[in-house]
């Protein structure tokens, strides 16, 4: 009977994980993926996600992070970090980092969190859909150029 094929944290296997666990191609699985059983999942999308739905349903029950009068605010400014970090690895101006990268988007997730209860509460709340437009049109850029100038 054959043993099933195992991977160092260096190694990358001959197929990709899913889209949902990781959307970087397998020679970027390490170090931007964690290797989870078989599959590789992106590191950002699993400090994202997690915490940032955890908040939102907090928010969304009336359990939100800081008091109503400090949104949105905190949204706009906690959302700046992982985009510089992420702006600034596109662009060249840092190298990557997993730690920073972590650490930059677990502040970001909570005030995505934050702004996706008040979408859960009212649909098209604009305390989620203006922050997610500005920065999503930032980082969409910030790819677009780091993939026309690798």
């Amino acid at each position: 009977m054959a043993q099933p094929q195992t991977y160092s944290e260096y190694e990358t296997p001959d197929v990709t994980s899913p889209l949902w666990l990781s959307h970087h191609w397998p020679g970027e699985y390490h170090p931007r993926c964690l290797r989870i059983g078989r599959h590789h999942v992106c590191r950002r999308c699993l400090a994202l996600y997690p915490l940032g739905f955890l908040v939102a349903v907090l928010s969304a029950v009336g359990l939100p992070p800081w008091p109503g009068a400090f949104d949105p605010a905190m949204i706009w400014i906690l959302s700046l970090p992982a985009t510089v970090a992420f702006v600034g690895e596109a662009t060249g101006r840092f190298s990557y980092a997993p730690k920073w990268q972590v650490g930059t988007t677990l502040i970001t997730a909570v005030a995505f969190g934050r702004a996706l209860g008040y979408e859960l509460v009212q649909r098209w709340s604009p305390e989620f859909w203006q922050p997610v437009t500005v920065f999503g049109a930032v980082w969409f850029a910030a790819s677009y150029y780091q993939h026309n100038n690798r």
